[in-house]
């Protein structure tokens, strides 16, 4: 029997699925890891976020326990409402993170922010009252909220070294 030989590499066709099968395998595990470790980034972001959010409300809590016992302290040298009203301004005339400003009713308003993160502000308003029979306390939080810097926001909307062109969707 006379069988002819060629020269040439004879390439399966089993070879040719196990490359594009190994091919695939190994771009999977690159998308695989790729989305693994962006979960990962962006749950680390999300975890301080978070921590710093509650370092930035216990401070809060903190400069809170800090007025109300200025103002107890205030209270009990005042005779009447509006010595207690009016010494407010005064007691908190060198304090530069408490602003004071006058309420609608007569009444005392005193804010304070503290920075959650370069973005984001902590922002606490109270409104001080004279304790009376029906309610003991010396204030009432108005609000408790966190907004966004305006200085990080003028950044953003003005891009890179205030390169503009930067789309946002407010």
């Amino acid at each position: 029997m006379d069988r002819k030989h060629s020269g040439g590499i004879n390439i399966g066709t089993s070879s040719i699925l196990v490359t594009f099968v190994l091919l695939a395998l190994v771009t999977f595990a690159a998308l695989s890891y790729m989305s693994a470790r962006s979960d990962y980034v962006l749950s680390k972001e999300a975890a301080d976020r978070t921590a710093s959010y509650y370092d930035a409300n216990r401070m809060a809590e903190i400069y809170l326990a800090n007025i109300e016992a200025l103002l107890s302290k205030h209270n009990s040298r005042c005779d009447t409402e509006k010595d207690y009203i009016d010494g407010v301004d005064e007691l908190f005339a060198d304090n530069e993170k408490i602003e004071v400003s006058d309420g609608e009713d007569g009444s005392k308003k005193l804010s304070y922010m503290i920075a959650v993160t370069n973005g984001q502000n902590l922002n606490v308003v109270l409104t001080v009252h004279y304790p009376d029979v029906g309610d003991d306390s010396l204030f009432k939080i108005d609000s408790w909220t966190t907004s966004v810097n305006r200085e990080w926001l003028d950044s953003v909307k003005d891009g890179p070294e205030g390169e503009s062109g930067t789309k946002l969707l407010f």
